[in-house]
Formats: structure tokens, C-alpha cells, sequence
């Protein structure tokens, strides 16, 4: 039912951040790399015909406005030269060998993207891909609404080890309707949709116990790793947990994780030039500096990012889903109780992903909906509910209570999947034409307000919203965007 769910809404939430993710298949398919170049996905980058203004390609063989020749063919002409690129990209160390055209890497690593693989490999030869960008955005999407589908089936997998099985369910479904997972990480394929899946896959196997499926959980929280670099403390936590309690599923763990590792060390190196080297990291200093001032990619005050990505209300995550009050608890009583050992790690792992997120340049995580930074540790939040939710349940107040946080907590996911588009509130133009953009600092204040708020922009707007929100995706999907904006690149042609 959850899959249905997520595609419900019958559009797709395209979005810079999960570009390169999105094209990442297509581009593999076509070329055998997993990194890119202009003139194989012109489509992310900008371009200049006779050095006069940007423009953006869609397809090889269109041709300009009041131009008789294609795009192709002013391309072999010398005519047509890369100009720009997206953020989402980032140069490497390494140019195409016979024509030293330069190379890009997914700024968000190259693994998130690789997971839609098995979808295009049905689709390519299907719907025609290569100009197709309505389906590439449609595959993403897919990938994206399975991935988290199948992360809620694994916390019911890991829930139900403490608990029933219907309390499990109930508590599988409030993580699958009652956190962002479904109005943004099922929406479109960003780093964090896999890698919340592999952190719920690899939860499970640790939960499980015995060295196979230590070696499964090593192999899973090494992937959500390649998916988002902040995994490393995760798949370290649970290192430590499983060497202090069982030695050979520890073992097992290494052994398993160690290939793919290195594997993400090589691509560092070999892109970027050395092994802890994230194109990611790379990308922050420029990005910090345009909206900060400052190119300190750790600059924010952690006391200000926590009370940022827990209690703003347009980004925290008691706000949007405060059901999730139980975690806290929960973590305490799993370090008192012994019976719920196994998700010490599990509490420990998601402080170690909520540091960095505090410390971020932009804790708000840009134009989005809700606590999109640690959206990923939603699944382990979810299974810290269970040390307290057998006495929640057990006690009528208590009980209502929470269905009362619950209830609003699924109310807000709709109101994100149904009426959230990244343009509308976070860059919203006031009434005397001011565009009040919440990455400019003289329009961060809005952040805190519950006057000017997301969530209530988005109910009181809700039908208009719903159409706005059409509209903007049919037009994203039909060609390229932001390879030519202000907040860009040059390549200094």
C-alpha cells in the first residue's frame, strides 16, 4: 500500500539536488562511465553559440531559434561551446581521453543514482531515453517510491523482533505516512532516499545476529556510505556495536564492507585525488560562500542547527512529524533495558548523523520541505519508538495522545505530497514584490516564524498549490533546467 501511496500524487518532484541522479543511468548506459561530459548529456550543462548568451539544449537534433543548422551541427561547426554547469556537478581531475573534453562527477556521489539502474535497463531500449526527459524523471521517481517502500517493510521486519506484528505494522506505518520519507525522499531519487534504505536493510541484519548477516549488514551500510558520505558513522557505529558483542558476525561485517569502501576510495582518488575526497565537500565551499559569506562548509552553531532541523516550523522534525517524540524516550530506556540492546547502536548512529546536519552551512537544506538533512535517520527513529510504544499504547491518554501527534503528522506528509513545490514558500514573492528567498540571510528569519510558515502557506493554499504544483513539474520534465542560472559555474568560455 505504501508504494501506491507514494505515487498517488501522479507527478514526480524534480529538483537539482537529485538531477544528476536522475540522468546518472541513462548516462552509464550510453557511455560506460559514471561521470559526465558535455557533449553526451548536453542537457546539464549551458551552452554558447558564438559566444552570445547561454542557452539550454534539449535534444542534439533541434536547432535554435533563427538558426537553419541543429545543435549537432553547430557543435561540429565550432560553433556551439559549453559554457556552464549546474551545481549538481563538479570537475575531476580527469578530461575524455582522445579529445580531453572535461569530466564531471555527480556532485552527490556516484552511487545514489546507479540504484534507478535496474529500471532503465528495462525502460532504455523501451521509451527511448535519450531525449526523453519526462521518463527519466518518471524512472527516478519509481526507484525513489520503491526504495522507500521497501525501507517501510524492513523497519516492520526490524519492529517486529520487539514487539507484535500488528504493533509493528502500526509503527511501520506511521514511518512510511507519518515522516518526510514520503513527501520528499519517496518523491524523486536524492542521495538520502538509498541510503535510508540500505541503513533500514543493514539495521535488520544487525538485529538478526550471526555472521551472515553481519556480512549483510556490512555490505548495506557500506552502500548507503557510497550513497551519502555521512553513512561512514553509521557503518562505524555499528562496527563498535557488533565487535562488542559478537566477534564473528564483527568479521563478517569488515570483510563485507571493505570492498565497496574501497571502492568509493578509488572513485575519490581517481576523480578527485584523494581517497576522503567528496565531489560533495568539494561543491560546499563555493555554495557556503554564496549564501554565507564564508566558504567554512562547518560554520553553523550546533545549539542553532539543532533547534533548527528539531523545532522550526518550517523544518522541524517535531513540527512535521512529532510522533517521533517517542525516539527520544525510547533511545534512553534502549541503553536501561537489555532487551532492547541491539538498538543502542541504532541511537548512537543517528546522533552521529544529526551532528554534522546541525553543523552544515545551510541546516535548512536549501528550497525544501521539512527536515530533508536528516530525513535518512527517519527508519532508526521509528524503531526507537518501540522500547516506550508497548506503554503508549497500553494506556488510554497516552494512546490518544499519540494518535493525536500521528494524525497531524500524516496530515502534514499530505498536505508535502500533494501541495509542495520548492519555489512557492521558500522563495516566495511578498506583497511589495520581494522575492523573500529563505537562503538569503535578510529572509532566513522566516525559518522561525509560525506567522509566515510552510505548512500553514500550504493548507491555506492547498487546491492552488495542487495545480501550481502540476504545472511546475510538467514543465520541469520537458527539458533541461538550471544549467545556466545565476548561482552556477563558468567554464570560462
Amino acid at each position: 500500500m505504501s508504494l501506491l501511496l507514494y505515487l498517488a500524487n501522479g507527478r514526480v518532484l524534480p529538483s537539482n539536488d537529485a538531477k544528476a541522479n536522475a540522468y546518472a543511468p541513462l548516462n552509464l548506459l550510453g557511455t560506460g562511465e559514471v561521470v559526465f561530459a558535455p557533449t553526451d548529456m548536453p542537457y546539464m550543462f549551458g551552452w554558447r553559440i558564438d559566444r552570445g548568451d547561454l542557452v539550454l539544449l534539449a535534444d542534439w537534433r533541434a536547432k535554435p531559434p533563427g538558426e537553419e543548422s541543429t545543435y549537432a551541427e553547430l557543435l561540429a561547426a565550432g560553433r556551439l561551446l559549453p559554457a556552464s554547469y549546474g551545481l549538481y556537478l563538479v570537475p575531476t581531475l580527469r578530461t575524455r581521453a582522445g579529445t580531453g573534453e572535461a569530466l564531471f562527477a555527480n556532485t552527490f556521489g556516484p552511487a545514489a543514482g546507479l540504484t534507478a539502474l535496474p529500471a532503465a535497463l528495462v525502460a532504455f531500449p523501451l521509451l527511448g531515453l535519450q531525449v526523453d526527459h519526462a521518463s527519466i524523471w518518471l524512472l527516478a521517481k519509481i526507484t525513489a517510491a520503491l526504495l522507500v517502500a521497501g525501507s517501510v517493510a524492513l523497519v516492520y521486519l526490524s519492529a517486529a523482533r520487539f514487539t507484535t506484528p500488528h504493533r509493528a505494522a502500526l509503527l511501520a506505518a506511521a514511518y512510511a505516512f507519518g515522516t518526510c520519507v514520503w513527501s520528499i525522499s519517496s518523491q524523486t531519487l536524492w542521495q538520502q532516499t538509498p541510503a535510508l534504505f540500505f541503513y533500514a536493510l543493514g539495521i535488520l541484519c544487525v538485529v538478526r545476529g550471526g555472521a551472515q548477516w553481519g556480512a549483510a549488514a556490512g555490505a548495506a551500510l557500506a552502500l548507503a556510505m557510497a550513497c551519502r558520505p555521512t553513512g561512514a558513522l553509521v557503518l562505524a557505529a555499528a562496527a563498535i556495536y557488533l565487535l562488542l558483542t559478537e566477534r564473528r558476525a564483527f568479521a563478517a561485517f569488515v570483510a563485507a564492507s571493505l570492498p565497496i569502501v574501497a571502492a568509493l576510495a578509488f572513485y575519490n582518488w581517481y576523480y578527485f585525488g584523494a581517497p576522503w575526497s567528496f565531489g560533495q565537500l568539494a561543491m560546499a565551499q563555493h555554495l557556503a560562500e554564496t549564501k554565507t559569506g564564508s566558504p567554512e562548509a562547518w560554520q553553523t552553531p550546533l545549539w542553532l542547527g539543532a533547534a533548527g532541523l528539531l523545532l522550526s516550523p518550517s523544518r522541524g522534525l517535531l513540527i512535521h512529524s512529532p510522533f517521533l517524540l517517542l525516539a527520544f524516550a525510547g533511545a534512553v530506556l534502549a541503553w536501561r533495558r537489555p532487551q532492547y540492546r541491539a538498538l543502542r547502536f541504532v541511537a548512537a548512529a543517528s546522533v552521529l548523523l544529526w551532528i554534522p546536519a546541525f553543523l552544515w552551512f545551510d541546516w535548512w537544506g536549501g528550497w525544501t520541505y521539512g527536515y530533508r538533512p536528516i530525513v535518512d535517520t527517519a527508519p532508526m527513529l521509528a524503531l526507537l519508538c518501540l522500547p516506550v510504544l508497548d506503554r503508549v499504547l497500553d494506556q488510554r491518554p497516552a494512546r490518544l495522545a499519540f494518535a493525536a501527534l500521528l494524525a497531524w503528522s500524516v496530515l502534514v506528509q499530505v498536505v508535502g505530497v500533494f501541495a509542495y513545490t520548492p519555489l512557492a514558500w521558500n522563495g516566495r514573492v511578498l506583497g511589495d514584490g520581494t522575492r523573500a528567498d529563505i537562503d538569503l540571510p535578510e529572509h532566513r528569519h522566516r525559518l522561525w516564524s509560525f506567522r509566515d510558515w510552510q505548512i500553514g502557506f500550504f493548507i491555506v493554499n492547498f487546491p492552488r498549490a495542487v495545480a501550481v504544483g502540476r504545472a511546475y513539474a510538467a514543465d520541469w520534465v520537458t527539458g533541461p533546467h538550471n544549467a545556466t542560472g545565476p548561482d552556477n559555474l563558468s567554464l570560462g568560455k
